[in-house]
């Protein structure tokens, strides 16, 4: 194929263009209350090579503990019983990405509330109420995605932006020029 350097070993044609290979899960994702949302996040972020556990309900206090490390946090029920003792743990146990499905209004909301009960704008910066990156889905599936990747962009520390450039512009390139 024209323009392809055929020692590049990112065109891979067993993983993929870009690919590189994985030993172990990529992080810890527990996601939390079951619904259509959650078992499509569970099935896409198991494909991408996340270790995934779902829980029903809100863990208690020592099934928390019993977790262990948890990098990514996704509460799929706003109305859950316990979601929001649940999303102050977590914030204060540091886990990295702490994500709730919300409206933006009751996202608001809960950030004015967090606020006023001391939490600090690092702590909040892992928040992502609404959960997920606007990519215009609205099926579970879709709503599914659009979580996963901003679980993935987070991890990277990507803002979950289009890979191409503004039209006409190669990524990371100039426009052609005439």
């Amino acid at each position: 194929m024209s323009g392809v350097d055929e020692g590049d070993t990112r065109h891979d044609p067993v993983l993929g263009s870009g690919a590189t290979p994985v030993d172990g899960p990529l992080g810890r994702l527990v996601v939390v209350f079951d619904n259509r949302i959650a078992q499509s996040l569970t099935a896409i972020a198991t494909a991408t090579g996340w270790s995934v556990t779902a829980l029903d309900a809100a863990p208690t206090a020592e099934e928390a503990r019993a977790l262990g490390h948890v990098d990514a946090l996704v509460v799929c029920n706003h109305d859950g019983e316990g979601a929001y003792d649940l999303l102050r743990a977590a914030l204060r146990d540091g886990v990295g990405y702490v994500a709730m499905m919300a409206s933006r209004g009751r996202s608001a909301a809960l950030l004015e509330q967090l606020r006023a009960e001391g939490f600090d704008e690092e702590q909040l910066d892992r928040l992502h109420v609404p959960a997920g990156l606007s990519i215009g889905g609205s099926s579970p599936g879709e709503i599914a995605l659009s979580v996963v990747a901003e679980v993935v962009a987070d991890a990277h520390d990507r803002p979950g932006g289009p890979m191409r450039g503004p039209r006409g512009v190669p990524p990371g390139g100039a426009p052609p020029v005439d």
